[in-house]
């Protein structure tokens, strides 16, 4: 049972850890964001899709295409479906 509450624990705070270390160890990962707002709220909010769309920005020169393009969307539909399974398993013990 420990381990699985150890896997659960890295994927809720290891994608923000990578985000941290990647603000913390260079001045450029904010550009792939509008302003520093929006990417502390999708640090917060949408850590995965924010991950996804860093590593789209960094890697394909700011375009969102192909196999990129559905990496964005499969990190969005990650971050929902944590956000949504969280609400689910909390009220599935009531009666």
């Amino acid at each position: 049972m420990g381990g699985c509450c150890l896997v659960a624990l890295f994927l809720l705070i290891g994608p923000r850890f990578v985000l941290f270390l990647s603000w913390l160890l260079s001045w450029g990962w904010y550009a792939a964001f509008d302003s520093r707002l929006i990417a502390f709220v999708c640090w917060i909010f949408l850590p995965w899709t924010s991950l996804a769309w860093m590593y789209t920005f960094f890697h394909n020169e700011g375009q969102i295409s192909g196999s990129y393009l559905l990496l964005v969307m499969a990190a969005v539909i990650v971050d929902v479906f944590s956000y949504a399974s969280g609400r689910g398993s909390s009220s599935s013990g009531e009666n």
